[in-house]
């Protein structure tokens, strides 16, 4: 309701949330609890001052859209029956469901769409990343979706008689080293400037009426994402030399 009322005033706590979910999936919420915490009240006494919110309010939006995915997920896990077959193994062939980084609008309407066949010759390392599985193949990582635990125990046992020299064969640290460099180029470049620029369109262009902040923003931001990508690009030549 507080939302829908002042929805004006909501879109600053929307934003925060999605960042959040954004950043913890790369980084553990209870690892850093407290520097979550304390960033968090830092960020909403800022925004609440800039932007003339109510404090409290924010605080109270923030938590409240915060708690929606861990509801839905836990509704989800209930409900979840595999009346299809999700994976498939055999001594040539690898088939998962596995939908790319822009695939996951199609992902959601038609699943079973996005059934993926690899070749076993390719696998180079199988293992458990959490509550997932992780597949690394010669020239790409996979994470098959759609599997509960007992599922990925079978697919481990199924490697561990037949492929046992694959389990494990490429440390974790070292996969999610080049997923979290893919992943933090693409948050800095498109997503810093999107939220900026968004939230300079809303609340100084008086949502787009004001014509010429509004260009200036969306200048802004293409700009601020080009030196963000020149200077991610920097960084990781620097860092492979």
């Amino acid at each position: 309701m507080s939302i829908f009322w002042d929805w004006k005033s909501s879109i600053a706590p929307i934003i925060c949330v999605i960042v959040f979910y954004l950043l913890q999936r790369k980084i553990d919420f209870w690892s850093n609890v407290i520097w979550f915490i304390i960033v968090f009240l830092a960020l909403s006494f800022s925004l609440s001052w800039i932007f003339s919110l109510s404090f409290g309010i924010f605080i109270f939006q923030c938590l409240l859209l915060t708690a929606i995915k861990p509801a839905i997920d836990v509704w989800k896990e209930t409900r979840r029956v595999h009346s299809d077959v999700i994976f498939s193994m055999n001594s040539d062939y690898f088939v998962c469901l596995c939908p790319e980084n822009s695939d996951y609008k199609g992902y959601a309407v038609n699943p079973m769409g996005y059934k993926k066949r690899f070749p076993m010759v390719d696998i180079i390392s199988v293992q458990r990343d959490g509550k997932t599985l992780l597949i690394a193949l010669k020239e790409r990582i996979i994470r098959p979706r759609e599997l509960r635990a007992d599922e990925i125990e079978m697919i481990l046992t199924y490697f561990k008689t037949n492929k046992a020299a694959v389990l494990a064969a490429v440390e974790t640290k070292t996969i999610r080293k080049e997923e979290d460099r893919v992943y933090w180029v693409k948050f800095i470049v498109i997503a810093v400037p999107c939220i900026l620029g968004g939230l300079s369109l809303y609340f100084w262009a008086d949502n787009g009426r004001n014509t010429l902040v509004t260009i200036l923003s969306i200048v802004a931001a293409l700009l601020l994402g080009i030196i963000l990508l020149k200077i991610t690009n920097n960084v990781s030549r620097h860092k492979d030399n």
